[in-house]
């Protein structure tokens, strides 16, 4: 399949919520923010793991989603001497839930597109064709993070979450303040 025709197959793929019934197949995806802006165009040997696993839920790195939205009380950086370990797990949790709620991708399997090498060549060849902003994210190591506090109440509320929870959440959020304040004025 051609990169055109390849871009174009992705494009006509619905909008889905991270979920588990992603297929487990080799193919590409494109991440949507939660303003409904594409902004990540990737490849991978296992859909599933990479889109509902790693940019929900994994660490900060490559991981799309959690990079973004890692700021204020949805920040932990297992790394950091200013997070706390439990308080950070609320945040990384909530982090993910709010990921998979209000985030969308469009995947396209490709089950014969077994060699890496071979998906790497056919995502740089969509990418360099793909119109702005589907490559914001890419080939950047710090991308510009968020928090929308309107979602997060909300999801605080539809999940039920409890006064200690969100009181993590605030701790959290606390040490964000405090951690960029330092190195702003450094």
């Amino acid at each position: 399949m051609s990169p055109q025709d390849t871009l174009n197959a992705l494009l006509r793929k619905p909008r889905i919520r991270p979920c588990s019934e992603i297929e487990t197949l080799p193919g590409l995806y494109l991440l949507y923010d939660h303003t409904e802006t594409p902004r990540y165009i990737g490849e991978t040997g296992n859909l599933q793991k990479r889109v509902y696993l790693n940019h929900c839920s994994g660490d900060e790195n490559s991981h799309k989603w959690v990079c973004h939205y890692n700021h204020g009380r949805l920040w932990h950086s297992r790394k950091s001497p200013a997070t706390d370990a439990v308080d950070g797990a609320v945040a990384k949790a909530l982090r993910a839930k709010l990921a998979r709620r209000f985030c969308s991708a469009r995947v396209l399997p490709l089950p014969g597109l077994t060699d890496k090498g071979a998906r790497k060549a056919l995502e740089k060849a969509v990418r360099a064709i793909a119109p702005d902003p589907m490559n914001d994210w890419n080939d950047q190591k710090l991308i510009p993070t968020c928090a929308p506090d309107e979602l997060i109440d909300q999801l605080l509320d539809e999940l039920g979450w409890d006064a200690v929870q969100r009181a993590s959440l605030d701790a959290q959020q606390a040490r964000w303040l405090k951690k960029n304040s330092v190195s702003h004025h450094v």
